[in-house]
C-alpha cells in the first residue's frame, strides 16, 4: 500500500487537478459513510469503548468539514458526488462487517483503516512539497492527536485478540487484510479514474 503512486504524487506535488479532485470526492463519501458504521459499533461493544468511539464520531465530523472547506476554498462542489464502485463495495463491506460480524472483527476493521490512513500520511509526509495540495489532510492524519488515537485503538484491539476464540481470532485478521487490499483498492480506482460501466456498455441500453 504505501508507495503507491497515488501517495507518491501527493507527496511530490505532481497529482494532476483531475485526480485530486476525484480522490477528494471519493474520500469525503469514504468520511461520511465512516460515521454509521462507528455508530453500529458503539451498542455492540464494551462500555468502556462508548465514550472513545463516540468521540471518534466527533472527529469524522470534523473531517468532512474539512474536505468542504478545501473544497470551497478550491471552488470544488462535494456534496453531489457519487461512490466509485470501489468505494461503494468498501462502504458496504464495512456496515456488513459492523452489522454481522462479531464485534472484534468489526474493531479490526475499524483499526485496520485508521491505521492504513494514518501510514499513508505519515509516508506523504516524509518528503511533501510545499505545492501539495493534501498539506491540510497530512496535518490531520499525519499528525500526533491522530496517532495517539491510533495508539489507543491498538492496545485495545491487541485486548480483544488476547480474549478472542480461534475462529473469532482468524476473522479479525481476515477483516484486517480484506480493509487493507480495499484501501489499495481505493487509492487504485482515484488514480484510474474509475466509473461505473454505462448501460449502453453493458448492452442494456
Amino acid at each position: 500500500m504505501l508507495g503507491h503512486g497515488l501517495l507518491q504524487q501527493m507527496r511530490d506535488g505532481t497529482i494532476d487537478d483531475e485526480t485530486f479532485v476525484r480522490w477528494m470526492r471519493q474520500d469525503y463519501l469514504f468520511v461520511q459513510s465512516a460515521i454509521p458504521f462507528l455508530a453500529s459499533l458503539i451498542p455492540r461493544g464494551p462500555a468502556s469503548h462508548w465514550q472513545p468511539l463516540a468521540r471518534a464520531i466527533g472527529a469524522l465530523e470534523r473531517e468532512v468539514r474539512l474536505f468542504e472547506d478545501q473544497a470551497r476554498d478550491l471552488g470544488i462542489e462535494l456534496r453531489d458526488s457519487k461512490p466509485s464502485r470501489t468505494v461503494h463495495a468498501f462502504n458496504q463491506f464495512l456496515l456488513e462487517t459492523a452489522q454481522q460480524s462479531s464485534y472484534e472483527e468489526a474493531y479490526a476493521g475499524l483499526y485496520a483503516a485508521h491505521r492504513a490512513t494514518h501510514e499513508s500520511f505519515k509516508f506523504v509526509k516524509s518528503g511533501l512539497s510545499p505545492d501539495s495540495p493534501v498539506k491540510p489532510f497530512v496535518k490531520n492524519w499525519a499528525g500526533r492527536e491522530f496517532g495517539f488515537y491510533l495508539g489507543y485503538l491498538g492496545r485495545e484491539l491487541e485486548r480483544l485478540a488476547s480474549e478472542a476464540a480461534p475462529d473469532t481470532l482468524s476473522g479479525m485478521a481476515a477483516t484486517f487484510e480484506r480493509v487493507i487490499r480495499y484501501e489499495i483498492a481505493f487509492f487504485e480506482a482515484a488514480l484510474s479514474g474509475e466509473e461505473w460501466p454505462s448501460a449502453r456498455e453493458s448492452g442494456t441500453g
